[in-house]
């Protein structure tokens, strides 16, 4: 294996446990007894959809694919803005 492999495939791992770590959050908060925590773990849900979003996009962009790049792109956008809008709600308590 090449060095640049090896690199890859530690920062696959790490994403992927960045992923279950968010997903697991997500779990645990929602369901839980309190539920003013419930936003904060649509936040998180919405955290891990905008990376996943983001990264299609940009493999999509690597392969040539302009057209569903732009797509991913454009709801990785609309999914980031998501976010903003929870955090502040979360933080302002509007």
């Amino acid at each position: 294996m090449t060095k640049k492999t090896v690199t890859n495939n530690h920062r696959e791992v790490l994403l992927r446990l960045f992923y279950v770590a968010l997903i697991v959050s997500f779990i645990v908060l929602m369901f839980d007894s309190n539920p003013d925590n419930n936003l904060f773990a649509a936040g998180l849900f919405t955290t891990y959809w905008f990376i996943r979003i983001l990264r299609y996009g940009m493999k999509e962009l690597a392969e040539g694919n302009k057209n569903r790049a732009l797509f991913h792109f454009g709801l990785s956008f609309i999914a980031g803005m998501a976010v903003l809008a929870v955090g502040v709600v979360y933080l302002f308590e509007l």
